[in-house]
């Protein structure tokens, strides 16, 4: 049976749906591994079918302060082996400390970071975020920051496989969130039909919007504009894909166009909460504030511009962020690994030929003929030696005893990657714990590295299944089978 991912946050008019967006690229990425359930206060029909297109199950809270939230949780929707994920304002500590003891795991999807936190991982897409502006009070939580781990609508998603989009900057994407709760979009929209090389402006809202039929009065006298309400997310993105020029919110809508194929991208704030992404993307050279969108637009260089902004945003947005979330959270089920990681050294020669020759090792090995020292001995000597390897012994906390060695070897931007556990320390479920925290110590080492690969026996049935309790993705198949991390 799957375990539970509850989703909680709340989407309506007056705070917009980044909240529910969000959580729900999230359950669709990881709907293979989890039972998702979206717990939300007086969602309206539109957004409760929108939930249920994605998430198993709904459930609606009744109206509560956040106050009295965690009891009516603990007492209706929590259970002990949950992963609960929080995505709002009013989450603070005194509401996490409240609730954490009830479920298995705590992630917060933060971009504030105004509050101490108790969850296991914290997710802010926005990048150039670090630890040391969070106060993480859970043990061996972890900050996952940036474009790499921002979840993304599955057509927004898969459009890194698309033919690169090259669309004329004359045609104008406005899109200020779902709901645009501060009513920006029609002061936007005249401003950019007062500019002479714009030809086209598609204004899209969502189905919180709530002055919509003002909005489509206005628009029958403006011959430039097309009005779009509550677009599938694959009939957005190829809206975006014919728009050089996009003014967004510095929110998931600017991820989102960044994603689809990017251009030109001028960012509108409408909430404070935005700070972290509009000084990222802008930072980042992703995208230009708002108050430059005329000087731009109408300037001989706007398409040279253009370009430049779309290959940044190619590079951040390699498409990659759902097999990285894939890992993480695969990660967070792990038990505690009860072993610690040292480098390997000379005196460890002997205990390493020794498992290296253990039957049951060898029954697995691509290469199933005993090994002679001499030859374990030169190879040895070589690894310590080469600094594009690295071996790690694994240590028994509690006993010290030697349990077990992980091995990278670095090419270029890859490593690749072979485990053993010792006898002692077979059978417990230790693998896949080794897994993660070697490849964590290998990008610690090796920052450089994108992409941790490990193959196996087919037949080695316990370490394909450790492999796949770790996150790994499988690569390929047959008599042998190849696992891949990425970083």
């Amino acid at each position: 049976m799957k375990p539970r991912l509850l989703l909680r946050a709340d989407g309506n008019p007056r705070i917009g749906l980044g909240h529910v967006m969000r959580l729900l690229a999230l359950a669709e990425i990881l709907r293979d591994r989890f039972h998702s359930v979206f717990v939300i206060q007086e969602p309206d029909a539109a957004v409760r079918d929108l939930l249920l297109a994605t998430c198993d199950e709904v459930v609606e809270m009744p109206p509560m302060p956040a106050g009295g939230e965690p009891a009516w949780l603990r007492q209706y929707a929590l259970r002990s082996t949950d992963v609960l994920v929080l995505d709002g304002y009013d989450f603070e500590l005194t509401y996490q400390q409240a609730v954490r003891s009830a479920v298995q795991k705590l992630v917060c999807l933060d971009d504030l970071h105004t509050f101490p936190s108790m969850a296991d991982l914290v997710l802010n897409p926005a990048g150039g975020v670090t630890e040391a502006e969070y106060e993480l009070r859970q043990t061996a939580a972890r900050l996952l920051a940036g474009p790499a781990y921002a979840p993304l609508r599955a057509a927004f998603r898969e459009a890194a496989a698309l033919p690169p989009a090259a669309a004329d900057t004359g045609t104008v994407l406005l899109c200020l969130g779902g709901a645009d709760p501060t009513h920006q979009t029609q002061r936007a929209a005249t401003r950019l039909l007062l500019l002479p090389t714009v030809r086209q402006v598609h204004a899209v809202v969502g189905s919180a919007y709530d002055q919509w039929e003002s909005l489509q009065q206005w628009a029958d006298d403006q011959p430039r504009l097309l009005l779009h309400r509550n677009l599938p997310a694959p009939a957005l993105r190829d809206l975006m894909r014919q728009c050089g020029t996009a003014i967004c919110s510095p929110s998931t809508i600017s991820y989102e166009y960044c994603a689809a194929g990017g251009g030109l991208l001028f960012l509108l704030p409408t909430a404070t909460n935005q700070h972290d992404l509009d000084r990222y993307l802008r930072g980042a050279g992703l995208a230009l504030p708002y108050l430059s969108v005329g000087n731009v637009l109408t300037s001989p260089e706007a398409n040279r511009i253009a370009e430049q902004l779309r290959e940044a945003q190619h590079q951040h947005f390699d498409g990659l962020a759902p097999q990285r979330l894939r890992q993480e959270f695969a990660a967070l089920l792990l038990p505690t690994l009860p072993l610690h990681l040292r480098p390997v050294v000379d005196a460890d020669s002997d205990q390493l030929l020794a498992w290296a020759n253990e039957p049951a090792v060898r029954q697995y090995s691509f290469i199933p003929t005993p090994i002679t020292r001499e030859d374990h001995e030169r190879w040895f000597a070589n690894r310590l030696q080469d600094e594009d390897t690295l071996l790690l012994l694994a240590e028994d906390e509690t006993t010290h005893e030697s349990a077990g060695l992980i091995r990278f070897i670095v090419e270029d931007d890859t490593a690749l990657l072979s485990y053993l556990l010792a006898a002692t320390h077979r059978g417990r479920g230790l693998a896949a714990g080794l897994l993660v925290a070697g490849v964590r110590a290998l990008l610690q080492q090796f920052p450089e590295v994108r992409r941790v690969e490990g193959q196996v026996l087919a037949a080695n049935v316990a370490s394909v299944r450790a492999f796949e309790r770790a996150g790994f993705a499988q690569q390929s198949a047959g008599e042998s089978v190849t696992f891949a991390w990425v970083a």
